[in-house]
């Protein structure tokens, strides 16, 4: 039974509920191009068997555990090349869902961060992910598939450096992935109405506020070359800007490792 169906106007009002899919993105695609959807529209999977990441990563989340899912959104014709802009008002919205409802449930706001280019990290741990797929016809912005992945109740993880919230919080009940979808929904379609109506500004504010590891000196490896540098923020053409001893330097996702703590 389909539960999704978020308080909102569009973003995540409308939705299609499926047990298992190999990818929410690869259906949405698919959906998008062949069917007159409303905007806003999401597909939900109990279980992906192909979920996708970036870099060609695969996603892998235990059944019925995770939030994971795909809006169709579209985006102004005319912010064609604001596509960074984008990404980083999707991320807002999600930390601010996520925010909202630790507010409305727990009584206290955690460390909700972006970690560039799009993980969701809490308290420097990866707890999801973003991933972005566009359609362009004749050189315009048709659609976007916002896709997501959520750690909601799963409590092993092939890597240690996962976390999900009910293991953060240590909760002893599931967290019902549907109130989950509901506050995700509604940051999405505020963060987004600041994209469409251009604030830009705005945008890059809230997202610089919570970038993982910004003002902070911290390693990295580029060429392989490791390196202590701070990160300053994340430009308009998504590279992510560091500084180094006696420079800036900005790097695409390629080209840039993080170096974490053993």
């Amino acid at each position: 039974m389909n539960n999704y169906h978020a308080p909102t106007r569009f973003v995540g009002k409308n939705s299609k509920y499926l047990d298992i899919c190999p990818s929410t993105n690869s259906l949405a695609f698919s959906e998008a191009l062949n069917g007159d959807l409303p905007e806003g529209f999401a597909w939900i999977a109990g279980h992906q068997t192909a979920g996708r990441g970036q870099r060609g990563n695969t996603w892998n989340a235990e059944p019925n555990q995770n939030l994971t899912l795909s809006y169709l959104l579209r985006p102004p014709h005319q912010l064609v090349e604001k596509q960074f802009y984008l990404s980083k008002a999707i991320a807002n919205g999600i930390l601010a869902g996520l925010e909202a409802w630790s507010r409305a449930t727990q009584g206290e706001n955690f460390n909700f961060e972006i970690k560039w280019p799009n993980d969701i990290y809490l308290d420097g741990i990866k707890m999801g992910g973003i991933l972005i797929e566009n359609n362009f016809q004749a050189g315009q912005w048709s659609f976007a598939i916002i896709g997501i992945g959520l750690n909601i109740n799963q409590k092993q993880f092939d890597t240690i450096r996962g976390t999900s919230l009910r293991s953060y919080l240590q909760l002893s009940q599931e967290i019902p992935l549907e109130e989950i979808y509901n506050y995700i929904s509604q940051g999405i379609e505020e963060s987004y109405d600041l994209f469409t109506r251009e604030e830009f500004k705005k945008i890059d504010e809230i997202y610089h506020e919570r970038l993982f590891r910004r003002a902070q000196w911290a390693l990295y490896e580029a060429a392989n070359e490791k390196f202590e540098g701070k990160i300053i923020g994340v430009n308009e053409q998504g590279l992510l800007e560091i500084e180094k001893e006696f420079t800036v330097e900005s790097y695409d996702l390629k080209e840039i490792s993080f170096i974490f703590p053993s």
